[in-house]
């Protein structure tokens, strides 16, 4: 079991609970590369759908998300998305191709990545119109 934490000190963080010891306990796994330079509001772990790696997405007030791809050795591989204002929650679509982003504009953007590896924003929604693509 693992679980991925984001704070007020900006890192990203894997856990990784054990059983080894007379208490089982979560112990620190991995801390991600601080790309982000302010708060983490929100984490999530897209869902595994038959991919080689893991993928995460981190959202910061600093008005990025981050979505991060488990390469070869376990290292970690980011690609940065800026937006116009804060950020604060991504959530991950039931494959885990379509990423959903929440921002302090009222909208929220969609977004998926391209067969170069690019994120493209795919779809906009907004309190105040209908849905776009």
């Amino acid at each position: 079991m693992r679980l991925l934490t984001g704070g007020c000190d900006n890192l990203l963080k894997i856990w990784r609970y054990s059983e080894e010891s007379d208490v089982p306990s979560w112990a620190e796994a991995h801390v991600l590369p601080p790309l982000h330079s302010d708060w983490i509001r929100d984490v999530a772990w897209a869902p595994s759908v038959g991919g080689v790696g893991d993928t995460l997405a981190s959202c910061s007030q600093d008005k990025r998300v981050i979505v991060w791809v488990e390469g070869v050795g376990g290292q970690w591989l980011p690609k940065v998305i800026e937006l116009p204002c804060v950020v604060w929650s991504v959530s991950w679509s039931i494959t885990g191709r379509i990423l959903a982003a929440a921002g302090g504009d009222n909208q929220v953007t969609l977004w998926k990545e391209s067969a170069t590896g690019d994120w493209l924003q795919v779809g906009q929604l907004s309190e105040d119109a209908a849905p776009s693509s």
